[in-house]
């Protein structure tokens, strides 16, 4: 009777393992779909600025497979996925707008990757990441929530956007606004059920895809899978850098500060919102901390300074590779317990998904046509994410005055960094005027972004 005890045990045990596992790798499929699809939007923007689509697109998702391989492997549950907001920028403004070739924006790509993985080396860009005050970064899950949920209202049209006001509500005559909010109804009917978060979104985005493929809203391609071609076309354009006119120079040059802060501060504001206790232990450690709480925390989950070399050093191979930046994507959040817990099955199942959109082009730009079942996945991220917010008592004026900033600038034009940087000025001039301590530190990173706000006054 013992023994059968004992054996009925170990199944049970094994059983529930199993289903933590596979939950992980569930959280990482659906996390790493909306994400993947990205990549498709990315490259369609590289293509209007004279990319070759069907490469750029596959070796995207490559970098994309080996970047979250490579960060579940060091022990964080996040997919890479290019940024949108910093793709738009790179290219209706710096290359359509102000002329600078796409060969010149590699290389200048490569070049801002590479000085931000030398400065995490030397751990100069550890003591600017740590001169961020502790309300802004306590206040980058509310910042990152609200930017996801706006971002997903926006594909969904249950918001658009307007020249008189900030936001607009969209016409819910739109079958795409109809389907979203259906969606999102839906997965609220469910989590007042009590299932579990990942199974609510599961089901509330099976219902959405299901019912857009029923109305004819999707629509499967008669080839939706390719073999990937013109690699030799996207690669190696870094090369052709010195072609073209000599004014784009100055663009080039006028961005590229800009362009080492996004590198750096995207992805590390993204780490901070979804892992706000790895960026507490390596600020502690990097004020002092003692030996032993400092490999603890090493042996917990990896360390900040690594997770960012790597991303950084995966943005060297992007950029040669003609990709455009990749960062730590908030979709992350779909991770949940069972992700954090377990991040290389979290990664198993992210990587299936980018390994089958490698192969399904056709397919994925027919997916991005309507996507509602893909904005429902944002939305669900964005309220993962407000959920884990947990401000503290602000006391102090300028607390509350860069919190506030830092709130608002990042959802609304989709710019971490501007944000960031912004939020960061005010904080230290509020001090300032309130004759309060400063760390020179912080004073000198807001000194910095002023410098660097000044000198691409003209590209702004």
């Amino acid at each position: 009777v013992v023994i059968r005890m004992g054996v009925e045990g170990v199944r049970r045990f094994d059983i529930r393992r199993r289903g933590r596992q596979q939950r992980a790798v569930l959280s990482g499929a659906l996390a790493a779909l909306p994400a993947g699809l990205m990549a498709a939007l990315a490259a369609e923007l590289a293509a209007e600025a004279g990319a070759y689509f069907p490469a750029v697109y596959a070796l995207t998702l490559a970098l994309c497979l080996a970047g979250t391989a490579l960060l579940a492997r060091c022990g964080l549950p996040l997919v890479l996925a290019p940024d949108l907001g910093t793709a738009c920028w790179l290219i209706y403004l710096i290359v359509i707008s102000h002329g600078v070739t796409l060969p010149l924006l590699y290389a200048c790509l490569t070049a801002a990757a590479a000085l931000v993985w030398l400065l995490l080396r030397c751990g100069a860009a550890r003591r600017a990441l740590s001169a961020f005050p502790p309300c802004l970064r306590a206040a980058l899950p509310l910042s990152f929530g609200l930017l996801l949920f706006l971002w997903g209202a926006e594909q969904g049209r249950l918001l658009l956007a307007s020249p008189l006001h900030l936001v607009m509500l969209g016409d819910f005559a739109d079958p795409l606004a109809y389907f979203t909010l259906l969606g999102l109804l839906v997965l609220l009917g469910l989590r007042a059920l009590r299932l579990p978060p990942l199974a609510a979104v599961l089901g509330a985005f099976l219902v959405t895809a299901l019912l857009s493929l029923a109305e004819g809203f999707w629509v499967v391609p008669p080839a939706p899978f390719y073999l990937p071609e013109g690699l030799d076309r996207a690669a190696g354009l870094f090369l052709r850098a010195g072609e073209g006119e000599t004014s784009a120079l100055a663009g080039a040059a006028a961005a590229f500060p800009w362009l080492v802060a996004v590198l750096l501060f995207t992805s590390w504001g993204t780490i901070a919102a979804l892992f706000p206790r790895l960026v507490g232990e390596d600020s502690a450690a990097s004020n002092g901390a003692s030996a032993a709480a400092e490999t603890g925390g090493r042996q917990a989950t990896a360390g900040l300074r690594g997770v960012l070399s790597a991303l950084a050093a995966v943005n060297v191979l992007a950029a040669l590779a003609g990709v455009l930046p990749l960062m730590a994507s908030r979709l992350s959040a779909l991770a949940g317990r069972e992700g954090a817990r377990r991040p290389r099955a979290f990664a198993c199942g992210a990587c299936a998904i980018y390994a089958l959109l490698l192969f399904t082009a056709p397919l994925a730009r027919e997916l991005v046509s309507f996507p509602a079942a893909l904005a429902l996945l944002a939305l669900a991220a964005g309220l993962s994410l407000l959920r884990r917010v947990r401000l503290p008592r602000l006391r102090l004026v300028e607390a509350r005055a860069a919190v506030l900033l830092l709130v608002l600038i990042v959802p609304l034009p989709y710019d971490i960094a501007l944000g960031l940087s912004l939020s960061l000025i005010a904080y230290v001039l509020l001090r300032q005027l309130a004759r309060r301590p400063v760390p020179s530190v912080t004073r000198g990173l807001a000194a910095l972004f002023v410098l660097f706000a000044v000198s691409a006054a003209w590209l702004f």
